[in-house]
């Protein structure tokens, strides 16, 4: 708790940036609720920190706060402008709702206590596969002053330009500062991120989509709570650090396009609600593709019903022009899905079509313990959504589930990769996208349940109303089963930091620490990525020759991989080659066994004829390159 409580700094600093740069241009939104206003600030400003780190370079300015500044300034002009030439009087203004706050800030806190208490400590590293190259990239950022998502060749030094979405590292490396530590500064934003952006998320959708159900938006932030796979399955498969921020930015996207499309609007108020959609897609974009390519598929039920409604309203020349512009929208967006596809064929179908549609039915999803709640709240939305004839809303939440039942059913591999190969065939990642809608859903049917409840208490109906009131509390307590298995995953795997952490140890991170002034400057550490040696660049800034399990390192680097500790003349050309000063030896134990084998050459080093022990804690041991004359 006490290492929580130095890190609020740097939280305030997280969540300021998370809000202050598109915070203008939430505010210049006329006739918005105050949480739609919130989700609009925190989606441009995402925007905002995406496109500085794109113009960064261009200015030759290294990144840092004084980009971000300059594109905020920008942005607020912009708002500022259109919202004074904006002099249309509101015929019916959209007032704000109390309840939307306070669930906000109930699920605000629960988040910020949920995911401490999953990572344990701030200075927990994931111990997982991805946390690799995650933590390294912020490193990487800061070591080259550049945070262009066509800049990220950490893994490809031979290249000069790579796309990585780097959104989610551009973010954190702003917050180390503050944080003390890349470590630190990273489980800092995940709090953040997951803490304020997706109640916010929920809220504002919820609010848009059913505008005459305000209750609904006080549970959508709380409901998010019993929903497993997302955002806390997130950190406990990958971890997927820039999935985690561009799933959360969906429903924000979803609300800013229903919001941009309303009739009636001024040509200010539309252009300035179409730049802050753009804005907010291009964070979304920027924080991870496939993210962007979910939201435009949950949109084009809502699309398709708008495009019919205006054809219906046309004459022949009218419903010509929609009707084209709706074949090229829907052929562009499966060019883009194709050209987008980056199936690897690593994950399978896992569930039958009944265990599938089970899991969708009671918002359990990717085979996590069932709750007893959300399922049936959702139902109790859905008969509500048919009976005021929402139906583009059941459209995008039928397009989530068809995706789900593709990826954790669909037998035939090839048609199932089509389809979701552009989240790489997980159905982890696919099965987040169910509470997308869900969970709003779910909220609707809770503001009708309490209606139900308050009106059976006030008709004297007590002991019905109790047993219900009963009933519910039990069925929210089975989430409780799913919640605790996902924290004692974080706390026993994700983010364990002892002796028997499967990535990096105490005994390995104090061994950075010691040797951090005893290497030069200029040295070049090899070690073996799967066992955490790797993390030396992002704890240290020491350069590593594999800061990532994957990559193209070249020949060189691949020959000291298999047969370093041989120490032959072969060993040794390569090691000069590269300027490789010093090895790591973490021991055996590695991130997925057995997966990988050309690492062998890394381990085993103390019989190496090349290397000399310089430092040791525990079992972990740093050697020099003194054999190679």
């Amino acid at each position: 708790m006490t290492g929580w409580i130095g890190q609020v700094p740097a939280l305030l600093l997280a969540l300021a940036l998370l809000i202050v740069p598109g915070l203008p241009a939430g505010l210049c939104l006329r006739g918005m609720r105050g949480i739609v206003r919130l989700a609009a600030a925190i989606g441009v400003s995402l925007g905002v920190l995406g496109a500085a780190a794109l113009i960064a370079p261009l200015l030759g300015v290294p990144w840092g706060l004084a980009p971000v500044a300059i594109v905020t300034v920008v942005v607020w002009i912009a708002a500022g402008a259109l919202r004074l030439v904006d002099r249309r009087p509101l015929v019916a203004p959209v007032a704000g709702h109390g309840g939307a706050w306070i669930g906000v800030a109930v699920a605000f806190l629960a988040w910020v206590v949920v995911v401490g208490v999953g990572i344990g400590n701030p200075d927990n590293p994931s111990q997982l596969y991805d946390a690799l190259f995650h933590l390294n990239a912020v490193e990487f950022i800061a070591r080259t002053g550049d945070a262009s998502p066509l800049h990220m060749t950490m893994v490809v030094p031979d290249l000069e330009t790579s796309f990585y979405p780097t959104l989610w590292h551009a973010l954190v490396s702003l917050v180390v500062p503050a944080a003390g530590s890349i470590v630190a500064a990273t489980n800092v934003t995940t709090v953040a991120v997951i803490a304020l952006i997706w109640p916010v998320a929920l809220a504002s959708l919820t609010s848009v989509a059913f505008p005459n159900r305000p209750g609904a938006v006080t549970w959508a932030p709380l409901v998010s709570l019993g929903f497993s796979v997302f955002p806390l399955g997130f950190l406990n498969w990958g971890v997927l650090y820039p999935n985690l921020l561009g799933t959360v930015l969906i429903p924000i996207l979803l609300t800013i396009t229903l919001i941009a499309c309303a009739p009636a609007l001024s040509w200010s108020g539309r252009v300035l609600r179409i730049l802050v959609a753009l804005a907010a897609a291009g964070g979304v974009a920027l924080a991870h593709p496939s993210a962007l390519l979910a939201a435009a598929v949950l949109l084009v039920p809502y699309l398709l019903w708008r495009a019919w409604g205006t054809a219906r309203a046309g004459g022949v020349a009218i419903r010509i022009f929609v009707s084209a512009v709706v074949l090229a929208g829907l052929a562009a967006l499966v060019v883009v899905w194709v050209l987008g596809n980056v199936t690897t064929h690593e994950w399978h179908p896992t569930a039958s079509m009944a265990q599938a549609l089970g899991e969708v039915a009671f918002l359990s999803p990717v085979g996590r313990a069932t709750g007893l709640l959300l399922g049936p709240l959702a139902a109790i939305g859905i008969w509500r959504v048919v009976r005021d004839r929402t139906w583009w809303v059941l459209g995008s939440y039928a397009v989530s589930i068809f995706f789900f039942l593709m990826a954790a059913w669909f037998p035939v591999e090839s048609i199932r990769s089509a389809f979701v190969g552009v989240w790489y065939d997980d159905t982890t990642r696919v099965g987040a996208l169910i509470a997308i809608w869900g969970l709003p859903l779910a909220a609707l049917g809770a503001s009708i349940v309490a209606e139900w409840l308050i009106a059976g208490w006030r008709a004297g109906r007590t002991g019905l109303v109790v047993a219900v009131v009963a009933v519910i509390a039990v069925a929210g307590a089975s989430h409780l089963l799913a919640l605790r298995n996902d924290l004692n995953y974080m706390r026993g795997v994700s983010f364990q930091f002892s002796d028997e952490s499967q990535g990096l140890s105490p005994d390995e991170a104090e061994l950075f620490e010691e040797i951090d002034d005893e290497i030069p400057d200029d040295s070049l550490v090899i070690g073996d990525p799967l066992t955490g040696a790797g993390l030396l660049y992002a704890y240290t800034d020491h350069a590593v020759v594999f800061p990532h399990v994957t990559g193209r390192y070249g020949g060189d680097a691949l020959t000291l991989a298999r047969y370093l500790a041989d120490g032959s003349p072969t060993v040794c050309d390569a090691i000069e080659r590269l300027g490789v000063t010093h090895a790591l030896d973490f021991g055996d134990r590695v991130l997925f066994e057995n997966h990988y084998t050309k690492f062998d050459g890394l381990h085993g080093l103390e019989d190496s004829p090349i290397l000399t022990e310089v430092d040791r804690v525990g079992d972990a041991v740093l050697y020099e390159v003194t054999g190679c004359e």
